[in-house]
């Protein structure tokens, strides 16, 4: 191979390098706004069952019940659809393709945790044994966050292992304190994190 061409790649390699590094998993405001969701989800759902306990949800009429389940379907789709919108517009402003190799490479890592989510949830309902979803919802969504940010900045990392932590604790030792769980990692957790990208990406463009 010729010197030039040699230190083209290299050049092209650390172009990438670069552009992958700043590219982020959960942009700042689609984590504010899905955090943000999630709490007034949390809100609405102590209105209603008057408890930090899912399990209680069983103790209300059946269409409590399905109105219960059909909310947080909503608050689920609907913060996964303003994330991936965001997420788009936020890789065209840095130059980036949303179908990107590391994009899907993200996309693809998510996906299982998010499925077998999906599974354990559907066996949880079926079984009523609710009181668990919440610790288990929140270990599958930090290891796929884990995974995923594995192309991305540190970040990610770091959120998917506090999400993994406090739901293996959560599901140990406060599997009663389900709303809870989820009001401090999907709800607080996320609005944090999306201040910190915002306030870093602050800092990044004033440079």
């Amino acid at each position: 191979m010729k010197r030039n061409e040699a230190q083209a790649r290299m050049a092209e390699v650390q172009r990438i390098m670069e552009r992958t590094t700043l590219y982020t998993l959960l942009p700042g405001a689609p984590a504010v706004i899905g955090g943000t969701i999630v709490l007034v989800g949390c809100i609405v759902s102590y209105a209603l069952i008057r408890s930090v306990d899912f399990a209680r949800v069983l103790d209300l009429s059946l269409e409590t019940q399905i109105g219960f389940c059909i909310m947080w379907a909503a608050i689920g789709i609907v913060a996964i659809a303003q994330e991936i919108l965001l997420m788009a517009r936020a890789a065209r402003i840095q130059g980036l393709s949303p179908t990107a190799r590391p994009a899907r490479f993200a996309a693809f890592s998510l996906t299982p945790s998010v499925a077998v989510a999906a599974v354990l949830t559907a066996k949880f309902l079926l079984d009523c044994t609710i009181v668990y979803i919440v610790p288990v919802w929140m270990m599958c969504y930090g290891t796929g966050v884990y995974a995923a940010g594995l192309f991305s900045v540190r970040l990610p990392r770091l959120i998917g292992l506090a999400f993994i932590i406090m739901g293996a604790a959560g599901l140990v030792f406060f599997p009663d304190k389900g709303l809870i769980l989820a009001a401090l990692s999907f709800g607080l957790l996320h609005i944090i994190f999306g201040l910190v990208i915002l306030q870093r990406s602050r800092q990044t463009a004033e440079q």
